[in-house]
């Protein structure tokens, strides 16, 4: 029997995909934004998907595209940038400065979902900053709606890196359950240090090599962008798994205030975090450009079947936005195993 998923904030599909492939059904994925939509009916036009605000779509819709009436994973991660330390002027207390910043709107409403719906077990993806947002008082409030919805919570920092994927990337990861399971994250299966006795982190290059001679391949979300030659200087200078020697640089190529997309990527090790900045992700390792859509989505390890709608630059953050389907897939393989343990134990049929 498959088990059944609906993916909130379902962006590009990182999430689902991952969990599809592990064996779920999934029934819905939910998010605001048309060209998400768009790439949604592209890829996976045999998923229903609600192009709508959340705040705007209540738990009796969402169970008439359930087959049973019922969801066993509630997959996704509400967004949480932008948000400040708006309320310090509230109050002392962080919780209560949370609960006074409207912007925290998507977390009660995904948690409304939540304890409306009763998912067997949840799974939330955010980014790092989360930890520190309002001095912890985001994360807070997170975890005390999920709990006062009757779940067992914990959150854990987690480097994909850990589980194969060929690229630095920390996540907090929250996993949730009401079926009275000890909450656990699946264990690393690669590392950085050979004395833990793991396969090494896969380096960014073996998923990218093949793409060095092509040129521009627009329907496959290949295309180079258009440097300009003071910047294609600059490249030339970043050594590999380097950045741009700042200190150094001629007159004629300094400039105030470099990003971090002047970092180049290491044929030899996993690649920089892929978040695009300035239309830009991380430069190659050998050639003298940012990384393609196509790139940055391979080191996000999306299947080559998957296809980015928009332009560059919204392509490019679909993919940087995206978690990556291979990490989703080891994620939903161990709730499955979490969810055979609670059957065995009696604990999954619960009310």
């Amino acid at each position: 029997m498959a088990f059944n998923a609906i993916d909130l904030f379902s962006g590009a599909g990182g999430l689902h995909i991952g969990f599809e492939k592990a064996g779920f059904d999934i029934e819905l994925c939910i998010d605001n934004n048309d060209l998400v939509e768009r790439t949604h009916r592209r890829n996976f036009p045999n998923i229903p998907m609600i192009n709508r605000d959340i705040k705007n779509v209540s738990s009796d819709e969402i169970r008439t595209y359930l087959k049973n009436g019922e969801v066993d994973v509630i997959i996704g991660g509400p967004p949480c940038q932008g948000f400040s330390t708006i309320g310090k002027r509230v109050s002392s207390d962080p919780e209560k400065r949370a609960k006074h910043d409207p912007r925290n709107e998507l977390v009660l409403t995904y948690a409304k979902l939540i304890r409306e719906l009763r998912p067997k077990f949840i799974l939330m993806e955010n980014v790092k900053g989360i930890l520190t947002l309002q001095d912890g008082a985001y994360l807070a409030n997170v975890i005390k709606q999920l709990r006062d919805a009757g779940y067992e919570v914990a959150y854990k920092l987690i480097n994909m890196a850990d589980y194969g994927v060929p690229e630095i990337r920390e996540r907090v990861i929250i996993i949730g359950n009401r079926v009275g399971m000890p909450v656990e994250f699946p264990k690393p299966d690669h590392s950085d240090n050979p004395n833990d006795g793991l396969p090494m982190w896969n380096n960014c290059w073996d998923v990218i090599k093949d793409l060095e001679s092509c040129g521009d391949i627009p329907e496959f979300n290949h295309v180079a962008l258009k440097h300009t030659e003071k910047n294609i200087e600059r490249y030339k200078l970043i050594p590999e798994g380097g950045r741009l020697p700042e200190d150094s640089l001629p007159p004629e190529l300094y400039r105030k205030n470099f990003g971090n997309t002047y970092k180049r990527l290491s044929r030899n090790r996993p690649a920089l975090t892929m978040v695009p900045g300035n239309d830009a992700f991380p430069i190659h390792p050998t050639l003298h450009r940012s990384l393609t859509v196509r790139e940055a989505a391979r080191i996000q390890t999306f299947p080559d079947s998957i296809i980015f709608e928009g332009n560059r630059r919204q392509q490019g953050h679909q993919v940087g936005n995206a978690v990556p389907p291979v990490f989703s897939e080891k994620m939903a393989k161990f709730i499955i195993e979490q969810i055979e343990k609670a059957k065995e134990m009696g604990l999954y049929e619960c009310d």
